[in-house]
């Protein structure tokens, strides 16, 4: 029987003194002795006095490693796949903001409203293009609003009622209960979605009942003020109280007094040709509120966001891929930490060329372009203007975005821009899409971790049972031996007694 790590010195008795290793869990300090009188074995427990379990576990250390080498072997490879994963999604993202950079819809033609005040008056283009090229002064003499009318109400004590509200939309019924309370009559009102009208209840008790939409009632200020009546059909307890008419929006365009235009709404699409206006508050006198409407271009504003995106996610997921091969395992710092599986990627030769393959293709050119927009460079997309020093992220490769200088590239030159933008996503995309998609080098090296991850999945369940029956087997052979020192053990106390008896005899007969 091998005893792996366990060493012998002489001594009497039946068994020597034996020091254990540290392997398989037994502590240097721990002895094995046979210190009874006249070397007699001591007994602790087992008839061998040994501590048969830490002997078996230290003879299994050694073929314990092949398992505990495959299971780190798995950590580090689910620990690579993870970080691998992360540098694909993030690439996907620089990959998708690249599709849209090259996209055509990017640079359809769009015209810009903006006003001077929009606390006052917001304007929009009613359709991408064709509102009328200019400014335009709008003065807000009214906003819109809707008529109300206040009642005092008492519900019939000991009978049922119903109410009928009307106005110039229609009219809307809601039955009453006996001595129901207005406030139970407001909320049954105003939960009634087809309903004309919406109503609360004053502190005093008293009915305000006002109508769901805004305006006159009329077009161009012909309404009668759409007024609300509120009538019962029991003659109940209705009295009026107040009424205010609804009216009309008021706005004069470019200072024409003489011809308004109404809306019964806040919200005008014919005061302007092609913008449609949002009124927020009535304007002072003689300080009209500016709607300038540029010609038709592409959004500059949003280019602008979808390269700064760009710039963005490039510099996350480069910032990603370097930690991963600039970190260090922790054994570089800490030798206790050693370890051949530690599902470190740094110094990764396939990363580091990966990651030099996606800088090299930010800077691709194509001179075959109007000269002045044939790069990221000269978009005002790089790594920052010289000044005379570095700084780290200039050194890292990160992207900076002048947003000056692609503005002016922009309305300079929107078509050359839209050019070299979609000349350098082409070939961008797929440099990345190389590295990152469904079929590029990152998944396949993913697959190929999850593939060998399988295979020692199954292996290490096969070497686990193969352990499991050497253990079992071991526990028997010194289970038997057990058995065999025990036997030997009482032989040895019957021959000492006999031993004893017969001496005694002898001592007896002689005297």
């Amino acid at each position: 029987m091998a005893t792996s790590g366990v060493s012998s010195s002489t001594s009497s008795g039946l068994l020597t003194p034996t020091t254990i290793s540290s392997s398989g869990g037994l502590t240097s300090t721990s002895t094995l002795t046979n210190n009874g009188a006249g070397g007699q074995l001591q007994i602790t427990g087992l008839a061998s006095g040994i501590n048969t379990n830490q002997l078996i576990q230290a003879e299994l250390a050694l073929k314990e490693l092949p398992l505990i080498n495959m299971q780190d072997s798995i950590t580090a490879l689910n620990e690579q796949n993870t970080q691998l994963s992360m540098m694909q999604t993030g690439l996907q993202n620089v990959s998708f903001d690249a599709l849209d950079l090259g996209q055509p819809s990017l640079f359809f033609q769009a015209q810009t409203v903006t006003s001077s005040d929009p606390s006052l008056v917001t304007a929009a283009a009613t359709m991408d293009v064709g509102a009328v090229i200019g400014s335009t002064t709008v003065s807000v003499l009214s906003l819109a609003s809707a008529s109300q009318a206040t009642f005092a109400y008492t519900a019939p004590a000991s009978s049922a009622d119903t109410l009928t509200i009307q106005n110039d939309q229609g009219t809307q019924q809601i039955s009453v209960t006996a001595g129901e309370s207005n406030a139970n009559i407001a909320d049954a009102i105003n939960s009634d979605n087809s309903g004309i009208a919406y109503a609360t209840v004053l502190s005093n008790g008293q009915l305000v009942i006002s109508s769901r939409t805004t305006g006159n009632g009329g077009s161009t200020a012909s309404g009668n003020g759409n007024p609300i009546t509120l009538t019962s059909s029991t003659s109940g307890a209705i009295t009026p109280v107040s009424s205010q008419a609804g009216q009309d929006a008021e706005v004069v365009i470019n200072g024409a007094t003489s011809s308004p235009t109404y809306s019964p709404t806040d919200t005008i699409t014919d005061a302007v040709p092609g913008v449609t206006l949002t009124l927020n508050g009535v304007t002072p006198t003689n300080a009209p509120v500016t709607i300038t409407t540029s010609p038709p271009a592409p959004n500059t504003n949003n280019i602008v966001a979808a390269v700064q995106q760009f710039v963005n996610d490039y510099n996350s997921a480069i910032q990603g891929v370097e930690s991963a091969i600039n970190t260090p395992p922790a054994s570089e710092t800490n030798s206790a930490a050693a370890s051949g599986y530690s599902g470190s990627l740094f110094g990764d030769p396939e990363l580091e060329n990966m990651l030099s393959s996606i800088r090299s293709a930010v800077y691709t050119s194509d001179p075959t372009l109007t000269v002045g927009y044939q790069s990221l460079q000269d978009l005002g997309i790089s790594t920052g203007a010289s000044t005379g020093t570095v700084n780290a992220a200039s050194k890292a490769g990160m992207l900076t975005l002048d947003t000056t200088k692609l503005t002016a590239a922009l309305q300079a030159n929107p078509s050359a821009v839209q050019a070299a933008l979609a000349s350098w996503s082409s070939q961008f995309q797929t440099v990345v899409n190389a590295a990152s998609g469904p079929y590029g080098a990152l998944q396949a090296r993913i697959a190929g971790n999850n593939t060998e991850i399988t295979d020692l999945n199954s292996q290490l369940v096969t070497q686990q049972q193969m352990f499991n029956n050497e253990e079992k087997a071991l526990q028997a052979q010194w289970a038997t031996i057990e058995a065999t020192l025990a036997k030997l053990n009482s032989q040895k106390s019957s021959l000492s007694i006999f031993s004893g008896g017969s001496s005694s005899g002898s001592s007896t007969t002689g005297g």
